[in-house]
């Protein structure tokens, strides 16, 4: 090979080189950019903030019950068993993410005044609304009425809600 066409390979060599380090780079700075480009327009899912969707995941129901949201009751489409009482809960729920699991009657205990806990009613207002067995969707909203039979020495402390597993 003559000292002539070496250099010819040569500097095609580094042609090619800067060349392929021109077309990385582009690459580089334009794929980001398509990226965000495609995952910011109105067709695709938008987050928000981060911080809306770490206190959706960390408290995926918001329930609460209000002020005069409790009630003691001595018949209610009956009467309880004897030496016992109905305790009437409204209920106000929202899901602030899919819920994965049913919402069914033992999800709920009311403690009483000594920690004693008991599961609401079947018939409850709120489960003949939206079943004995129920699913929540993002942003679903659920009102309703839990009735729970207790004994009539005691008085409604707390209200729990969590997971049942059998």
């Amino acid at each position: 090979m003559s000292p002539l066409n070496f250099k010819k390979s040569s500097s095609l060599d580094l042609y090619l080189r800067r060349l392929n380090r021109y077309l990385l780079g582009v690459v580089v700075v334009f794929i980001p950019i398509y990226i965000f480009l495609k995952f910011a327009s109105d067709e695709s899912i938008r987050i928000k903030s981060i911080g809306e969707v770490i206190e959706r995941i960390k408290e995926p129901i918001v329930w609460s019950v209000p002020k005069n949201g409790v009630r003691y009751a001595s018949y209610f489409k009956g009467v309880p068993d004897e030496g016992n009482k109905f305790v009437l809960v409204d209920i106000k729920m929202k899901a602030m993410m899919k819920i994965g699991f049913p919402v069914v009657p033992r999800c709920f205990r009311l403690v009483d005044d000594i920690k004693t806990r008991y599961y609401p009613r079947t018939h409850s207002p709120f489960f003949i609304a939206y079943g004995d067995s129920f699913y929540m969707d993002q942003d679903a909203t659920f009102d309703g009425t839990l009735l729970f039979e207790i004994p009539l020495h005691r008085r409604a402390s707390n209200l729990l809600f969590d997971r049942f597993q059998k």
